[in-house]
């Protein structure tokens, strides 16, 4: 059943969500940043999701990024190929999933972000801490990491 407060919840500002397709090893799975303006809104997303009755999706439109966000980790001189979704679909699972349950799954041009109640909380605090200038970094999502970067 959908939740009535998370699908008010309109998306403001930009999230950043691509992986790399060269230099792997060194920068495996997927990398995440956003501006404040997201990261704000971002955690009052969190909260409706986490206060929801039932299981909650919300669908995020990513957008490309730029030379200055892919210059913050650097990977081949900011240069290296990567490939990135055109939507993020969130899902909070809280029937029947262990406290650890987290899942990364592409599927042609979206990610399907699904996470537990620990995990969500712990993903809404990495995005909290983007625009402090917080990054370089990773947390386990299923069988691969997210990074998480800063702004510049």
């Amino acid at each position: 059943m959908p939740d009535e407060n998370v699908n008010k919840w309109k998306q403001h500002g930009q999230v950043y969500f691509w992986r790399y397709v060269e230099n792997t090893r060194n920068y495996p799975g997927w990398h995440l940043t956003a501006d404040k303006t997201f990261c704000d809104g971002f955690a009052d997303l969190t909260d409706r999701m986490l206060n929801a009755p039932y299981n909650s999706q919300k669908s995020l439109t990513v957008a490309l990024p730029t030379k200055e966000v892919l210059r913050v980790p650097n990977n081949h001189g900011g240069l290296a190929g990567w490939k990135a979704p055109k939507l993020l679909i969130l899902k909070h699972q809280k029937d029947n999933v262990s406290k650890y349950y987290s899942l990364l799954e592409e599927i042609e041009n979206t990610v399907i972000l699904g996470l537990s109640r620990r995990n969500l909380e712990e993903l809404k605090e990495c995005v909290s801490e983007i625009p402090h200038g917080k990054g370089d970094y990773s947390i386990e999502i299923g069988d691969t990491v997210l990074w998480f970067w800063w702004l510049i």
